[in-house]
């Protein structure tokens, strides 16, 4: 789904780090709703301005509550059945037996800060996800058959709130019509 025509994405500096030196980048920013068990998806293609060393981060998609939840369970499992294996081979002491699954929980909770607090952005990045974030999009379907739509109110995201000022300005028309909100992320 391409964006509305009206929207600019000023190509001053880098929307992560704010290096004058950049190039535009194609971020695809996807919108997920779910409806009950099933869910759509819609993709968007935001032209934003990125230097060399921030252009991976707009491939990094941001993760979700639940993503992180499913992460820590799944890494919950794995020490919990890391446990168990060991424990056949050695003699566990019994306070390790007898609280095995808090155990296991907080060893998966432990690791997972520790990836968390390494995938932290480093000076000057904002983000070491993607750096402007849709927040809300409402699409009206303009042909059923192909999917097509138009973008009739748009809510953005960005981590750095220099370009974040800068949008802003370069978009206030869409901003007064009410078709685009701008907030940091």
């Amino acid at each position: 789904m391409q964006l509305a025509p009206s929207l600019v994405f000023p190509m001053t500096f880098c929307c992560n780090c704010g290096d004058t030196n950049c190039m535009k980048e194609i971020q695809d920013t996807r919108v997920t709703r779910y409806f009950g068990i099933g869910g759509t998806e819609t993709t968007f293609k935001l032209p934003v301005p990125v230097c060399a060393e921030c252009r991976r981060s707009t491939r990094r998609r941001p993760q979700g509550f639940f993503s992180k939840v499913l992460i820590v369970a799944l890494a919950t499992c794995v020490a919990f059945m890391a446990l168990i294996a060991l424990g056949t081979t050695v003699e566990l002491p019994a306070w390790i037996v007898e609280r095995m699954f808090a155990l296991s929980f907080a060893l998966a909770l432990a690791l997972m800060i520790v990836v968390w607090q390494l995938r932290r952005p480093k000076p000057p990045m904002t983000s070491f996800y993607q750096p402007v974030r849709i927040r809300q999009a409402n699409v009206q379907l303009t042909d059923l058959m192909s999917g097509a739509g138009e973008v009739v109110f748009m809510k953005l995201a960005f981590t750095n709130p220099d370009y974040l000022n800068i949008f802003v300005n370069a978009n206030r028309d869409a901003i007064k019509a009410r078709q685009l909100v701008v907030v940091k992320a």
